[in-house]
């Protein structure tokens, strides 16, 4: 049986909804034809039976308070405060339908964190969500930001759990309305034993823009599912990804991003560095609906592979349903380049110091779509350190 949560408004809200009986993905499922799930057989996540996250999300709330470009409360307070919100978009823009760990996350869940920003706002200061501490087992987290007309945000997630069994299962939903701007980071510094599951729903309306970027390191098995809908002409999107891998580690990227709207722009630039017996996944699907006309999208993938055990699947793929669109994809895995090692060995750098240098180069790009400068600099100490550890 699974854990009961507290009845309160939001576990009411919930009891209401149409919640379907889902299976465990297997390799049938077109999502998840890359990815072998069973050892989640033997993991009884019915075990879970508190919610360590109660007491977090409290602190959270109090720490950014003082903020007046900001609403920050309990969605359990929110359904009341901003019941139309809620009833339109909550876990319908990552829809609980079609996902098992969306369902799972909403069958665990009793609160999560609403976040409201208010129009014409904005937020100087980054907001940042770190779980660092929680050492719990099972970590069910629900984020929900709402992003009003002319609002301009930077948003930072952080999974770097101690526990060395954590089982993580994070559903995020962000709604940008008109002209709103969102720059949203997540990353990941998980022990190698853990398991990591994370879910990003994102609707955008007129003009909005999105800077989204996700960076992976450690736990035996990450799968980051984003699902982005523009939904509003001369709308932009990037999403950005680096995951660096090694020991047995598998990393598996999946995306969606739909066009409905004319006029918008997306691009993907995912790299990897898979080292040992590390396995990766990049699975993104681009489709354009008729009435996207304008459209502009782009998929590219570079992968580095330190070891001949290590391997990747990339498979990027655009569905393109109208014309007068300019869309392109590719996608490249190999080794470091010999002769850029040759050179640097000439200049006195031993072979391990030349693959960082040339690794770190690699890792820049993506580092560099990050535009708050604080977090680049704590992305750049997270990569150099799990750089010297493959």
């Amino acid at each position: 049986m699974y854990y009961k949560a507290e009845t309160n408004d939001f576990t009411k809200f919930i009891s209401k909804m149409d919640i379907p009986v889902l299976q465990l993905p297997n390799h049938k499922d077109e999502e998840w034809r890359f990815t072998n799930l069973d050892f989640l057989k033997d993991l009884n996540v019915n075990d879970y039976t508190n919610n360590p996250l109660d007491i977090f999300y409290k602190k959270f709330i109090s720490k950014y308070s003082n903020i007046k470009e900001l609403d920050i409360l309990l969605i359990n307070e929110a359904i009341k405060k901003y019941p139309d919100i809620i009833k339109e978009y909550f876990s319908k823009i990552y829809n609980h339908k079609k996902d098992f760990f969306c369902l799972e996350n909403l069958k665990f869940i009793n609160n999560g964190i609403f976040i409201f920003v208010k129009d014409n706002s904005n937020v100087k200061l980054p907001i940042e969500i770190d779980l660092s501490d929680l050492n719990d087992s099972y970590i069910f987290p629900r984020i929900f930001i709402y992003c009003s007309k002319n609002s301009d945000l930077c948003f930072t997630e952080k999974y770097q759990t101690k526990n060395e069994q954590c089982y993580t299962n994070i559903i995020t939903e962000i709604f940008l309305s008109d002209n709103s701007k969102l720059e949203y980071t997540k990353f990941q510094n998980e022990p190698n034993s853990s398991i990591h599951f994370s879910g990003l729903g994102v609707l955008q309306n007129k003009n909005s823009y999105l800077n989204c970027n996700t960076f992976t390191y450690g736990s035996k098995f990450t799968r980051n599912n984003i699902f982005l809908k523009i939904n509003g002409e001369g709308s932009e999107s990037k999403l950005n990804g680096l995951s660096i891998s090694n020991n047995s580690n598998f990393v598996d990227n999946h995306s969606i991003i739909q066009h409905s709207a004319p006029n918008s722009i997306s691009s993907e630039l995912y790299k990897g560095i898979y080292s040992k017996k590390s396995k990766g996944v990049f699975d993104s699907r681009v489709i354009v609906d008729k009435i996207a006309s304008n459209t502009s999208s782009e998929q590219l993938n570079n992968n580095i592979l330190l070891s001949k055990n290590a391997s990747v699947q990339s498979n990027p793929i655009l569905e393109i349903n109208t014309d007068d669109v300019s869309c392109k994809h590719g996608s490249t895995t190999g080794q470091i380049d010999d002769e850029a090692l040759f050179y640097l060995n000439c200049r006195g750098l031993d072979k391990l110091k030349a693959q960082q240098v040339l690794l770190n180069g690699f890792c820049n790009e993506f580092v560099e779509n990050i535009v708050n400068e604080n977090l680049k600099l704590e992305l750049n100490e997270l990569i150099n350190h799990s750089l010297n550890s493959i």
